[in-house]
């Protein structure tokens, strides 16, 4: 094509035609824009599909991760309605010992175990990839999903450290940590892991009764670590429960945005 202006135009230069000759000049110049700004556009639309294509890429991804979230939260906030149950009925024992069982009061005390949520936490925002997604919103709760985890886990060490610092040793300075542990291999495999794959690693009960019902039921020091217990777990499936809120909100929005194959 412009091989044949280019004749018409040394044609035109040759018949000392000027005005014809700027004519087919100027439209020369217009094909070659014309030329330019398709192969603009074609590459402007393959980039924009790469780009496509890589959103919906992560936003499959994030929903995969936060789908295993909301399944790992959900666990954490049944094991801790079993804990929160737990003590309400120990606390119930305490306020009327004489309807209590004292194999109960350990099956009870053994719930008193810190679960911890620990979430698949993408790079997204670190990496500044985020820019990819176009849903404002969306990426607004991405933005803070980290906050809402960070504060979630903050009260969950709490209750690690009151654990580890003060309930565990002192179920040891009390002399009931076998039966503890007895007790613990006997009832949490059931939630955990396959019973049938699971024997008990302690072999019986304690024949010494370190702490009779009464005993156990007027320690008020075991109570009142008890009642934190409860306190704690309550306020932290309540911040699962907004968390989960903010799950299902994500995923709300990740899915609006994924592209029907």
């Amino acid at each position: 094509m412009l091989k044949f202006f280019r004749k018409i135009r040394f044609n035109q230069m040759s018949e000392n035609k000027t005005g014809k000759y700027l004519k087919y000049a100027i439209g020369e110049i217009v094909l070659v824009v014309i030329g330019i700004l398709i192969a603009l556009q074609i590459n402007n639309w393959k980039e924009q599909r790469k780009e496509n294509s890589d959103e919906q890429a992560i936003l499959k991804r994030l929903e995969n991760e936060f789908v295993s979230n909301r399944k790992q939260l959900l666990d954490k906030i049944e094991f801790r309605d079993n804990l929160i149950g737990s003590c309400k009925r120990l606390l119930e024992y305490y306020d009327s010992p004489d309807r209590a069982v004292r194999d109960s009061i350990f099956v009870y005390l053994t719930s008193i175990q810190p679960p911890t949520f620990d979430p698949i936490q993408n790079d997204l925002v670190s990496s500044g990839n985020i820019e990819i997604l176009k849903d404002e919103d969306l990426k607004e709760m991405l933005i803070n999903w980290s906050t809402d985890v960070v504060q979630l886990r903050e009260v969950e060490r709490i209750f690690l450290r009151f654990c580890e610092q003060d309930f565990y040793p002192y179920a040891n300075e009390i002399d009931i940590q076998r039966e503890l542990a007895y007790y613990y291999y006997k009832e949490i495999p059931k939630n955990l892991l396959d019973p049938r794959q699971v024997k008990n690693l302690i072999p019986g009960k304690s024949k010494l009764i370190t702490r009779t019902t009464n005993e156990l039921l007027t320690d008020t020091k075991l109570e009142g670590m008890i009642a934190w217990s409860l306190t704690l777990n309550m306020f932290n499936n309540q911040e699962s429960q907004t968390l989960l809120i903010r799950i299902d909100s994500i995923l709300e929005g990740i899915r609006g945005q994924i592209k029907e194959d």
